[in-house]
């Protein structure tokens, strides 16, 4: 068997923009301009950048590498890109500044600590079914609207240990990719940190903060978070139709609208957690299927958890002081249309009812605390049929339970402490309550029914 053919060997070149010209690339007589070092023709090569500025736009091709030190910048005027990366390129150490774009790749791209500033579209683009690896990488805007790096179908992309500074538009902006994965990266400022439009994404051990739009936007694709903390933002995660995403560890702070946003999605979170969020709620689902284990919200102006449709699964929930700053109601759940499953469930302090059903929702409760509910504990309104069992509600200014609107009231174990009676009913057009072993005793009302056994 013949031995292997020996690899090629890479070309060493050196280039300093301080020195004066007629250098042949070697070391003690490097060249003056990068341009030169790129066209030598060999197969694969090294350009060792002195501290400089080299003024392009520049050309790198398959099997370059640049290599700077402290202060190696490229840059290039307004309406060009700053480099062109055809086929396996790296570069390590380097500032890209100016430029319409500031690097776009065709191929295998590989950056190390490599700083991106002053561009005005984009910082980076990599062409579909290209690759990068990027490791502690800075991108910086300087003027806003732009998108720091732009990925098209199909690439497989690894961001690590970056960070994004400054108000781009968008900080990750990718169109169906291959694989993405964002890891130990900050991004502060920019109006959305990811937008994912199809593909697949895992991001790992991110902070997002100081934007304006949604934090997290993914629509078609499949989205996962682990360890991620949004701080700001008009939400922490906003889906659009046929979103998948699995989330643990999730954290929003102090979003203008609500912190998690589902619409025609489906999820699932491990600990998500949600403070000081805006009107729109702590966590908003629309015609999504959701299942949340772990499920902390607290200060809202607005609902604690919303749903419209869809269906809803939570186990260990506390939701914690909610407010009515424009007549939305306050509650601690509103549930409207679809179907939801609540286990383990403590809400407290809300401007309206702890737990509102409504809308022909059909809602299952069990194992739970609702303590200072301002109307009441339990509301089934508008034809909803809501089933309680092992439930206490500890003080509210109105009753415990309400049926109303030919809502359908199901209590099994029930109890009310401090509160306008146990059960309340408004018994025309259908409304019914069905009851066993309530504390307290029931209305004479001909719509309140107790019940000889508990109900199946």
């Amino acid at each position: 068997m013949p031995a292997p053919a020996p690899a090629s060997p890479v070309l060493e070149l050196w280039v300093d923009a301080a020195v004066a010209p007629g250098g042949d690339g070697s070391r003690p007589r490097p060249l003056r301009r990068l341009q030169d070092a790129l066209v030598v023709p060999a197969p694969s090569r090294r350009v060792h950048l002195a501290a400089g500025l080299y003024t392009g736009p520049f050309v790198a091709t398959d099997g370059t590498q640049l290599v700077g030190g402290s202060a190696a910048v490229l840059t290039a005027a307004a309406g060009v890109t700053v480099l062109e990366a055809r086929g396996t390129v790296s570069l390590e150490r380097v500032l890209v500044q100016g430029g319409t774009l500031g690097v776009r790749g065709t191929g295998a791209l590989r950056l190390t600590q490599v700083q991106f500033s002053g561009q005005r579209l984009g910082a980076l683009l990599l062409a579909g079914g290209g690759t990068l690896q990027a490791t502690t990488c800075r991108f910086e805007a300087s003027v806003s609207e732009g998108v720091a790096v732009a990925l098209e179908p199909g690439v497989r992309v690894q961001l690590s240990g970056c960070t994004f500074e400054g108000p781009w538009r968008r900080g990750v902006e990718a169109r169906a990719p291959a694989v993405l994965s964002i890891a130990g990266t900050g991004f502060r400022g920019p109006v959305t940190a990811l937008h994912l439009r199809g593909g697949s994404a895992e991001l790992s051990d991110v902070t997002i903060g100081e934007g304006r739009g949604p934090a997290l936007y993914v629509t078609s694709g499949t989205l996962g978070l682990h360890r991620v903390q949004v701080s700001g933002h008009e939400y922490a995660l906003l889906t659009g139709t046929d979103a998948v995403v699995e989330g643990e560890d999730v954290t929003s702070t102090r979003a203008d609208r609500a912190g998690v946003g589902l619409v025609h999605a489906k999820a699932h979170f491990r600990r998500l957690t949600i403070t000081s969020a805006g009107t729109f709620g702590g966590l908003q689902c629309v015609a999504s299927d959701v299942r949340v284990e772990g499920l902390r919200v607290e200060e809202v102006a607005g609902l604690g958890v919303s749903q419209r449709d869809g269906t809803l699964t939570l186990d260990d929930v506390v939701v914690t002081r909610t407010r009515d700053p424009d007549g939305t109601g306050g509650e601690g759940m509103q549930l409207r249309g679809g179907r939801a499953n609540l286990t383990n469930v403590t809400i407290r302090q809300t401007a309206g009812a702890c737990l509102l059903a409504a809308e022909g929702a059909d809602v299952r409760l069990s194992h739970a605390t609702l303590e200072r509910c301002h109307t009441a504990g339990l509301v089934a309104d508008t034809g909803a049929h809501l089933t309680a069992s092992g439930v206490t509600v500890e003080s509210s200014e109105g009753p415990g339970a309400v049926a109303t609107g030919a809502g359908l009231l199901v209590l099994a174990t029930f109890q009310a402490l401090s509160t306008q009676g146990a059960v309340w009913a408004e018994c025309a057009g259908g409304t019914q309550v069905q009851a066993w072993a309530v504390a307290g005793g029931l209305p004479a009302l001909p719509c309140v029914e107790g019940l000889a056994a508990p109900p199946p």
